[in-house]
């Protein structure tokens, strides 16, 4: 098993992580969605317009080179950072606890997410930790993400093995 920092970018197979315990840093959308809009990809937009924000590029990042889409009770736009790392002015957070992580293309499916962990040995434990997030590599990021557009979603999904429950 790999710890998260190892992904590597444009490897779409199912792989499982451990992650650490981690802190999103970005910008949280606080609009609302509803069936016939979708605002995130204007609030990435937004998020990117004058390029990969500065203040972002000088905190450490725990998988090099990404952006996340993190969602949960809100959506934060951001990276994914070691616990405690200073938050700058005018960013939210999240602190996400320690956990396995499976990296896939799952597609907007949830009953595909659930297959391909269960055949590995895994349940998502999304419900529990309340996240989820799409995972974006900064060479994809020159154009922001429309969902519309792309063939599959890159999600991390929280799990756990299912013989260690």
């Amino acid at each position: 098993m790999k710890n998260i920092n190892e992904m590597v970018p444009f490897v779409e197979e199912q792989e499982f992580f451990i992650m650490p315990q981690v802190r999103i840093i970005g910008k949280e959308y606080r609009g609302k969605q509803d069936d016939d809009y979708n605002p995130i990809p204007d609030f990435w937009k937004e998020v990117l317009k004058d390029g990969f924000p500065p203040e972002l590029g000088k905190l450490p990042c725990v998988i090099p080179d990404s952006m996340v889409g993190w969602t949960g009770n809100s959506y934060i736009a951001g990276i994914m950072c070691p616990a405690d790392t200073p938050v700058p002015e005018g960013f939210d957070f999240r602190d996400l606890p320690a956990s396995y992580v499976a990296k896939g293309e799952y597609g907007d499916d949830v009953h595909d997410v659930v297959r391909k962990l269960t055949s590995k040995g895994f349940i998502t434990c999304y419900t529990e930790l309340g996240w989820n997030a799409e995972l974006y590599f900064n060479a994809e990021m020159e154009n922001p993400p429309k969902k519309d557009s792309m063939p599959f979603w890159r999600w991390l999904v929280p799990c756990v093995k299912v013989d260690e429950m």
